[in-house]
């Protein structure tokens, strides 16, 4: 029994430290071969789905993207439009009417000089804009940086309009509720020749050094399933995780979203029609810069005809009822883990503890409470099996050595004693269920804290300044290790607790158990959450306190 006990223990640390590679690092699913080629259209028609070319984002080898054309002489200078609302501050560039800076006057980056508002634009060292359209399968070079013209119909929208060869391009931008935006691309054709088009658009991704950064990736939801490619990687225990992803990835058809995300934000495109939508991932400096592209598929525009496609947009915090507003399936972007509904309800007690208990590190404190005296019972019969079973243990010994080659005499001896003393020898088997019960609660309830972006930047009590990272009490200097008090209390916190366990191992391994769980456990909280590790470190203390009393009982 004791050894399925230790058997339990192993499988909860096992998926901690293996989330990652069950959420994570999952290899996306195959594309769909691609479509047939695109037929003619009428003017003002769009190409039906099942004919239309896969686009060139996502087939096996794209094209390289052309360098950007110098600008010219006549050229108009580059004019900046900034828009700002209650929520956010941004500027488009008429240099490719994409975005240049999406600033959240709600979130502030404390960890850069001056304590900015968090950036969701990550542009790379080339000057690259946010939601460029290269347009480059119209045959007029590469559009990215080109020079449109601005339009500003209304204080919530911009206009951008670009003629070259014969084709009007425009790209409008209407401003939503929140972080919501919205982006319609629209080609007329005046020129004397089909073309054809593809409407990609790119979000460049580069890494920065910042506590925001320490997780962020290019993630794509696709039938069903999020496949997430990593440019910063999480830090991995033990040599585990998914690492910097190197190889591009492309995803055909039935993309409901594509962005990057950080923990706590996301910057999303949504396809208005996913079915034709594809996205491709390209690490073009694996582990510090990456593009993501969507478009959808192509479909051909005679002379006289007219096509337009819609993105909408999410660039903002992940607050689930924002997230869950915008539809497509992008609460998805927070990780859930195997028991989404215990992360919501979780997620859900945690805000609400918060609203009568104004500090998160006290609500984390009271939830743990209200769990364990939930799981009080279980625990207890536990706690009681393993009390019998370890009182009984020299007289099953003494029986082993006296009939050591007869096992059916060994099995009516044990038998008969399990009578006498009145333990029932299915609780052998049944006596780490409550253990197996616990697992479900602790992951959600891991996830929920994990994800939960109310916890950043909130203190807890003294150096304990922010429950979403790891916390420091000092560095030693030298070496720059940070001494973390709260994982190492936990570590001790868990020797205590195995000393007061009743054991029916045998001596030696027993030691070597009181030794590796906790230094092993130890080891993997120290790079958590504070709140986290708060949790688990509350959750042992109470269940000492259980077994003390469960061992001072006479049952």
């Amino acid at each position: 029994m004791d050894r399925n006990f230790f058997l339990a223990m192993g499988l909860s640390f096992v998926v901690l430290v293996l989330w990652t590679l069950y959420s994570e690092s999952q290899k996306p699913p195959t594309p769909p071969p691609g479509p047939s080629a695109p037929t003619a259209v009428e003017p003002g028609a769009e190409t039906p789905p099942g004919l239309a070319a896969a686009p060139e984002a996502a087939t096996a080898t794209p094209p390289a993207r052309e360098p950007a054309p110098a600008a010219e002489p006549a050229q108009p200078a580059e004019e900046r439009i900034r828009v700002t609302t209650d929520l956010v501050d941004a500027e488009f560039s008429s240099w490719g009417g994409g975005l240049v800076r999406w600033s959240l006057l709600a979130y502030d980056d404390r960890s850069q000089p001056g304590r900015p508002p968090v950036e969701i634009t990550t542009l790379g060292p080339d000057d690259e804009i946010a939601l460029a359209t290269p347009f480059q399968d119209l045959g007029q070079g590469d559009l990215s940086r080109a020079s449109y013209r601005v339009e500003r119909p209304d204080p919530k929208t911009i206009a951008f309009t670009l003629e070259r060869g014969g084709l009007r391009i425009r790209k409008t931008y209407l401003f939503e509720e929140g972080y919501a935006l919205r982006l319609r691309l629209e080609v007329e054709n005046a020129s004397g020749a089909s073309v054809a088009s593809s409407f990609i658009t790119s979000w460049p991704v580069t890494r920065r050094e910042s506590a925001d950064f320490i997780e962020f990736s290019v993630a794509i939801y696709q039938d069903g399933g999020l496949a997430n490619y990593f440019v910063a990687a999480p830090p991995a225990f033990l040599g585990l995780g998914p690492g910097p992803a190197d190889e591009p990835a492309s995803h055909t058809g039935n993309v409901d979203w594509a962005g990057a995300q950080k923990r706590y934000f996301l910057a999303a495109l949504l396809p208005e029609n996913p079915r034709d939508a594809s996205a491709r991932f390209t690490p073009t400096h694996p582990g510090e810069l990456a593009l993501l592209e969507v478009g959808f598929a192509k479909a051909e525009l005679p002379p006289g005809g007219r096509l337009d496609r819609e993105y909408r947009l999410y660039l903002g915090p992940k607050e689930p009822a924002r997230l869950d507003v915008m539809g497509a399936h992008l609460d998805e972007a927070i990780q859930k883990g195997w028991f989404p509904a215990l992360t919501r309800f979780f997620t859900w007690l945690l805000t609400a503890t918060h609203a009568a208990v104004p500090n998160y590190g006290v609500a984390i404190i009271l939830i743990t409470i209200v769990v364990r005296v939930l799981m009080a019972p279980l625990m207890a019969r536990q706690m009681k099996s393993m009390k019998r079973m370890s009182a009984l243990q020299p007289r099953m010994k003494e029986i082993q050595e006296r009939y050591p080659d007869d096992r059916q005499k060994q099995s009516e001896a044990m038998m008969a004693l399990y009578r006498e003393a009145g333990v029932n020898p299915l609780s052998m088997m049944t006596g780490c269920l409550p253990m197996f019960l616990q697992l479900p609660v602790f992951i959600g309830f891991y996830y929920a804290l994990q994800g939960a972006i109310q916890l950043r930047q909130q203190p807890f009590v003294g150096w304990i300044d922010d429950l979403s990272q790891p916390e420091t009490l000092f560095v030693i200097p030298g070496i720059d290790l940070p001494v973390r008090l709260l994982p190492i209390l936990m570590g001790a916190s868990m020797v205590a607790q195995q000393k007061l366990t009743p054991t029916t191992m045998d001596p030696a391994q027993a030691r070597m158990m009181l030794t590796v769980m906790p230094v092993m456990f130890t080891v993997m909280f120290y790079q958590f959450a504070s709140g986290l590790v708060l949790y688990w470190f509350v959750s042992t203390l109470l269940g000492i306190g259980q077994q003390v009393l469960t061992n001072r009982s006479k049952s």
